[in-house]
């Protein structure tokens, strides 16, 4: 067992002994992004941009010569969903 993990378990051994005999178990999540969750999702993001910029363009070149350009409407409200 890595050093890294074996203080993992180390937390959570004491966290659990300091909780017992609560019937939940304690939270270990981080609300820290590690900087290579964050680039993983900026790369996501610029990805989910990037098809929705494609889908548009081919949705135009699809109705030229049409006098009225297609209507693109948002079918979600809020943040966009993960695909």
């Amino acid at each position: 067992m890595s050093k890294q993990a074996d203080a993992k378990t180390k937390k959570l051994d004491e966290e659990l002994r300091g909780t017992f005999p609560a019937s939940d178990p304690p939270i270990l999540n981080s609300t820290v992004a590690s900087p290579a969750a964050d680039a993983r999702r900026a790369e996501e993001a610029s990805d989910r941009l990037d098809r929705e910029e494609r889908a548009i363009d081919e949705t135009l070149r699809d109705s030229f010569p049409a006098s009225d350009p297609p209507a693109w409407v948002s079918t979600h409200a809020g943040k966009p969903r993960k695909q």
